[in-house]
């Protein structure tokens, strides 16, 4: 394996995933939800009845797991498009030099 080859890939890859982070689609997805996390917080401390709050609470674990569902969504999609855009680019229709 060619030296710095592995450091090569990982700056890459958080290249790239930096690049997700900051994509517009994904800054407004994650904007959307915290701001659902956030009203569903300050509707928790205002409740008393213990059945709303637990109906609160299984509605702030379901905003967290689609958080987390959508962030690894577009990051898979991203990489896979990536990957085979090296595929075909690289492999399949090699360049002449």
């Amino acid at each position: 394996m060619i030296r710095g080859f592995q450091k090569v890939i990982e700056d890459l890859v958080e290249q790239r995933l930096e690049e997700i982070i900051n994509s517009k689609d994904f800054i407004s997805y994650t904007e959307v939800i915290e701001h659902d996390l956030e009203e569903k917080l300050k509707q928790l401390t205002q409740i008393d009845d213990e059945e709303s709050k637990v109906h609160l609470l299984s509605d702030l674990q379901a905003n967290i797991f689609d958080q987390v569902h959508l962030q690894s969504t577009i990051a898979y999609k991203t990489g896979f498009n990536d990957g085979l855009i090296f595929a075909i680019d690289t492999l399949m229709a090699p360049k002449k030099i």
